[in-house]
């Protein structure tokens, strides 16, 4: 019994004692997803909403987190002054195509994010979340409004080596 108190005092004064979280790995880890969100689909790239983020939350771990546009397609503009059925049909069939190489490769970052986030301890979580970008006319119906993949960074680690990785990556679609 004493010695469960003592490991008990131990954990918890290890968890007011600041983490040390080496922000050049988030920022390598932000640009190595936007660069390869970027060149997914060369011929006809995805456009990316902002810039993808990298968090830390203690007793969780690290979440990347970004906005996608899958198939970008041509707004209202003064040369282009309605969006069509056929646009719409278009712009969701790219979209459709395109969700299982994005799950793919969300999967490949997801362990690459694992291995080059060092700091966050093996017992928390590794997770990234894409929101995917949508204009009001397109045509939503099969397609997500976000995917989201995460599993615990030392499984990543032993999945990656084993391949493996499919069996301990939770994914959820929203």
């Amino acid at each position: 019994m004493i010695a469960l108190g003592a490991l008990t005092v131990a954990a918890a004064s290890r968890a007011d004692e600041p983490l040390k979280i080496d922000r050049a790995a988030f920022i390598k880890v932000s640009n190595s997803v936007d660069d390869r969100f970027r060149t997914l689909w060369p011929d006809y790239p995805a456009e990316l909403v902002g810039v993808t983020h990298v968090v830390y939350i203690r007793g969780y771990g690290a979440v990347v987190t970004g906005e996608v546009n899958l198939a970008p397609s041509t707004g209202i503009t003064p040369f282009h002054q309605t969006i069509t059925k056929v646009d719409v049909a278009r712009a969701h069939q790219k979209k459709v195509q395109r969700m299982p190489e994005l799950r793919s490769a969300m999967q490949v970052l997801l362990v690459q994010s694992a291995a080059e986030l060092r700091d966050v301890p093996d017992n928390e979580e590794i997770a990234i979340a894409v929101s995917l970008f949508y204009w009001v006319w397109e045509d939503k119906s099969g397609l997500p409004d976000q995917v989201v993949m995460h599993a615990p960074k030392k499984a990543l680690a032993t999945a990656a080596r084993d391949k493996t990785v499919g069996s301990v990556v939770r994914v959820e679609e929203y």
